[in-house]
């Protein structure tokens, strides 16, 4: 018998089998349903994937990008804005006859990324997923912050610039308009957060001119959240935030802006371990979790 977790993303959706041992058995990938259809397409990749391994899906979890309340509803998607209310983890559960957990999916790659990857035996931890958007899952006390409503760790939509660039959530100067993928690709003018990367390596001036502004505006988020939160690690992941090389540019801005050591010990900034299925692998295991 599997675990079987899913990530939605705005693009595309990313399921995986996970076996007793917490071993990727296989994956299967979609490109995302437009509108609700992307409950159907999440139990078609749920059956399939389970028939794929051959054997039995006792749970199923999915990672959405949005808000999501503690009892599975999608109340909003910035990213798929068709999405809103969506009672999702009920509707899973009726068509599929399995134990299902919907959660948001940066909380889900912190799940994986705590219990299994760079964050492992801390038991405060700030998992930041930096990619279309900005994600984030909060561990306090050793345990996953989700706060009253199931909405904790929305930080890409702090106002960190009043009356700033305009954001999907319908306001202006979220982090996330400064500090992501999307963000970054604005400031090189079109040019890809990939490519950016790449051309740093090969000591473009441009692109390292590009890139310091942009490891300011991440490590200014940063540090409001290590001001609210006192993190012992901070993990950056994503297809974005996993980068060595842009890790090494936010922790140089984090510290210019960080008080001096001697008054206020710095976290620990590192890299994902789990890559780009870290959000899925979370998924798998809160939905194991609902049957433990």
């Amino acid at each position: 018998m599997v675990a079987i977790g899913v990530d939605v993303g705005g693009t595309k959706c990313l399921a995986v089998a996970l076996g007793a041992d917490n071993r990727v058995i296989d994956s299967l990938s979609l490109p995302t349903a437009p509108g609700i259809g992307v409950v159907e397409e999440v139990a078609e990749l749920c059956t399939a994937l389970a028939l794929r391994v051959g054997e039995v899906a006792t749970s199923l979890g999915v990672g959405m990008p949005g808000t999501v309340s503690r009892d599975g509803v999608v109340y909003l998607a910035p990213h798929l804005p068709a999405l809103r209310k969506l009672p999702m983890r009920e509707q899973l559960a009726q068509q599929l006859g399995i134990h299902v957990a919907v959660d948001n999916d940066a909380t889900c790659a912190g799940i994986a990324e705590w219990e299994m990857g760079a964050a492992r035996q801390c038991n405060h931890a700030l998992i930041i997923t930096i990619g279309t958007g900005i994600g984030a899952a909060l561990i306090a006390d050793g345990k996953v912050v989700r706060g009253h409503h199931g909405f904790a760790g929305e930080s890409g939509h702090h106002i960190v610039l009043h009356g700033g660039e305009e954001c999907p959530c319908g306001r202006r100067g979220c982090w996330e308009q400064y500090a992501s993928g999307t963000a970054l690709r604005r400031m090189a003018n079109g040019v890809s957060g990939e490519e950016v990367l790449l051309r740093v390596v090969k000591e473009d001036a441009e692109a390292l001119i590009v890139l310091e502004e942009f490891a300011s505006w991440v490590a200014l988020g940063l540090l409001n959240l290590v001001n609210t939160l006192d993190p012992q690690v901070i993990v950056l992941g994503g297809g974005l935030g996993s980068s060595a090389v842009l890790r090494h540019f936010v922790a140089d801005a984090l510290s210019q802006q960080m008080p001096p050591a001697e008054l206020r010990p710095a976290p620990l900034l590192v890299t994902a371990q789990l890559g780009p299925e870290a959000g899925a692998i979370g998924a798998a295991l809160l939905g194991r979790e609902v049957i433990a």
